[in-house]
């Protein structure tokens, strides 16, 4: 028996054992950052909660993961009376030193939103908004969340 058949034989009967495994799919865990947030200061004059979503991808698909769109989201909820104003949910990529990054544009103002989950279990939240009228004043925020 020829050498060429006596591999292909050998690697026939390896399939029939299960020696190639199936691919392997990769397994997302939720990260710390994702789920419902409450301000810690009830009395909060800016964001009351904040809402965080994990969107798993992993896969690839073209070349591109899937499924598409951001991995992160955030929608936050400004203190307004009788309720809170939701804004837009706009979705979050990671950046430098661990923190999450994304940005709203609300016509009036676009504002850079980061965030990322502290040591002590904490969120926090720092937003930049840019308003377009050169009469109002920029301003940047910096909150801290408990999980709600």
């Amino acid at each position: 028996m020829k050498r060429s058949n006596i591999i292909a034989s050998l690697l026939f009967l390896l399939s029939l054992t299960g020696f190639y495994a199936a691919p392997a799919a990769a397994l997302c865990v939720t990260p710390g950052e994702a789920g419902a947030w409450t301000n810690v200061d009830a009395n909060t004059r800016g964001i009351v909660r904040a809402n965080v979503r994990f969107q798993c991808q992993d896969q690839i698909l073209n070349g591109q993961p899937y499924p598409p769109g951001e991995p992160f989201y955030i929608k936050l909820y400004g203190s307004c009376h009788p309720t809170a104003c939701e804004w837009q949910e706009v979705g979050a990529n990671s950046i430098a030193g661990g923190w999450l990054r994304g940005t709203i544009d609300q016509g009036f103002a676009k504002r850079d939103i980061r965030f990322k989950r502290l040591a002590d279990g904490r969120l926090r939240v720092i937003i930049y908004t840019d308003f377009r009228d050169p009469g109002r004043r920029d301003y940047r925020s910096d909150e801290l969340f408990n999980r709600s």
